[in-house]
């Protein structure tokens, strides 16, 4: 069928295109007036990659869009988890809320009544992300003043949930550290007393031989008593040849030699206890000298108990910092979620769209009526143009009469083609 004879058809059967046409887009209009109504309120929450309020170390920048996008998909996932649900519910009390109920559709159920509540929630709730930091999560519901108090519920729940996922390990690492920190500081009284019984029994071996150590052996006024007892050594020699050992001079003598002997034993004492007391690392050497036979008894066993305190205090430090870490962020009171736009209240209904609904019936009635024009076209076959007689007698076509009763034109064989005819003007 030709785009003429569609035409001259279809201006014959108008009144079946404009019965099915209208049919159609009253049938779209009472049903979009019958539909029941469905309101959407959405919520836009901003998530910042950063947490500024954590002493531990904070979430770096995502720089790579993978991260970013992954990170956002990862809350909006949180975000539309049957936990944030349940808080909903139990925020709003929806179980005890008859109209609410009713509202989302929830009768008696064969399972209890907040895992209903929960699927609802989470079917009405819809999350989108972008290549921007703004979560935005939309609920469609019967009511619209329900639709933004469970958006608003939801971005609070969500905080909420952020929060104690971030403070309840934090308190549990607490926790764990404070009974770790009991074992390591028994750990570190322990290897520290083992060192300090090692430098005390060190200190009293240089105590015991004071001449080894070599501050001693260097002090000025130490070095001029021993030269003082060497010189009255010399000097109770001499007396004692001259003139013997019963004699008063050579029994001074002896009496200034141990006098002398005395303040020298009491000086190189002073000055090993001073020493040693001041900075007992740097008299381990000399310390370790005074084991005669065994001189790597000190050198060995001084090293490993130094190695062990320290270990002990650097863990006992470690674990004492992520102790102060965990227990600060254990007390955070905010996230790095904050609300951008609060749902607000919608004024017109998302469901049914009448007039997009309409604009599609008009569409459809549009395209129904002329595949109904055709269809009753081809099973009622007329006459309407010289085509239709052409192809009904298959013979040629003198001339065919306008409107008016005047001839539209003389229609003449065309040699060249079979069966043909061809058009000539109009005459004056």
């Amino acid at each position: 069928m030709s785009l003429r004879q569609f035409l001259l058809a279809l201006r014959a059967r108008f009144r079946v295109f404009v019965v099915s046409l209208a049919a159609v887009v009253c049938a779209a209009a009472l049903a979009s007036f019958l539909m029941p109504k469905s309101y959407r309120a959405t919520v836009s929450l901003l998530v910042d990659a950063r947490d500024e309020q954590s002493m531990g170390e904070a979430l770096r920048a995502l720089a790579l869009p993978q991260e970013h996008l992954g990170y956002l998909q990862t809350q909006a996932d949180i975000l539309a988890s049957p936990k944030v649900a349940r808080r909903v519910v139990e925020q709003l009390k929806l179980a005890e809320n008859p109209a609410a109920l009713a509202t989302l559709g929830v009768t008696t159920p064969n399972r209890r009544l907040d895992d209903v509540l929960v699927d609802r929630l989470q079917h009405a709730l819809k999350v989108e992300t972008s290549q921007s930091s703004v979560i935005r999560a939309t609920v469609t519901c019967a009511d619209p003043r329900l639709a933004a108090t469970i958006a608003n519920a939801f971005a609070t729940a969500y905080v909420d949930t952020m929060l104690e996922l971030r403070v309840a390990p934090n308190r549990e690492a607490a926790a764990w550290f404070d009974e770790q920190l009991k074992g390591l500081r028994a750990g570190v009284e322990e290897a520290q007393g083992k060192l300090r019984a090692d430098q005390h029994a060190k200190q009293q071996q240089l105590a015991q031989y004071p001449e080894r150590l070599a501050q001693v052996r260097d002090d000025a006024f130490i070095q001029q008593l021993r030269a003082d007892l060497l010189h009255g050594e010399e000097k109770l020699r001499e007396l004692s040849t001259q003139y013997g050992v019963n004699h008063p001079a050579y029994q001074r003598q002896v009496s200034q030699n141990l006098e002398l002997r005395g303040r020298l034993q009491t000086e190189m004492r002073k000055v090993a206890t001073s020493v040693a007391s001041a900075d007992a690392p740097l008299a381990l050497p000399a310390a370790a000298r005074l084991y005669g036979d065994n001189p790597g008894e000190a050198r060995g066993l001084e090293p490993v108990l130094q190695r062990n305190a320290e270990s002990a205090e650097k863990a006992y430090d470690t674990a004492l910092q992520r102790y102060f870490s965990s227990q600060i962020d254990s007390q955070a009171s905010q996230t790095n979620v904050a609300v951008l736009s609060p749902a607000a209240v919608p004024l017109s209904a998302f469901r049914p769209n009448i007039p997009l609904n309409l604009a599609l019936a008009l569409i459809t009635g549009l395209g129904l009526g002329g595949a109904l024009v055709a269809l009753l076209e081809r099973l009622d076959a007329r006459v309407r143009c010289g085509e239709d007689l052409i192809a009904a007698l298959q013979l040629p076509l003198l001339a065919e009469l306008g409107d008016e009763g005047r001839p539209a034109g003389l229609l003449l064989p065309a040699p060249a083609l079979a069966g043909g005819v061809r058009a000539l003007p109009r005459p004056g």
